[in-house]
């Protein structure tokens, strides 16, 4: 696994939002997704919207399609895009084989993974098929 020069940038908020989606949705898998704004070195998650996990499994996640549709139109007219997904795992953070996988329909897109042991963070992205881990930067606020 190769480590990138993309940068995921997230704020105190959205780290305690991430921990609290965990908890509460434990030990069935929280899963979401990450609205902002990304160019080539940086993506800027502005909002964290935690999404129904319809398999209600502790060990896999499928995010609620209807919802899925229905948010990024919202988050486009607020001037956001979709940055990616978060899921939580019973586990390291660390993408499970599933998830490798998964991530390959969605390139480039960046995948947060929290662990619901440690609270742990880690985000991956698949670039030209190969996977790699994207630095967090997180802070007060931006």
């Amino acid at each position: 696994m190769k480590r990138d020069t993309m940068i995921l940038q997230l704020t105190d908020e959205h780290i305690r939002l991430l921990k609290k989606a965990t908890k509460i949705s434990h030990p069935i898998e929280t899963c979401g997704l990450l609205l902002g704004n990304v160019d080539s070195k940086k993506a800027i998650v502005k909002r964290i919207a935690p999404v129904q996990n319809i398999l209600e499994s502790t060990t896999r996640f499928q995010i609620d399609p209807e919802t899925f549709v229905e948010a990024l139109p919202e988050a486009e007219k607020n001037g956001m895009q979709l940055i990616g997904f978060f899921h939580s795992h019973p586990a390291p953070a660390y993408p499970s084989p599933t998830d490798v996988e998964y991530m390959k329909l969605w390139p480039e897109n960046i995948w947060l993974i929290i662990s619901s042991i440690s609270y742990d963070i880690a985000a991956y992205q698949t670039v030209d098929g190969e996977l790699r881990r994207i630095d967090a930067e997180v802070s007060g606020k931006y």
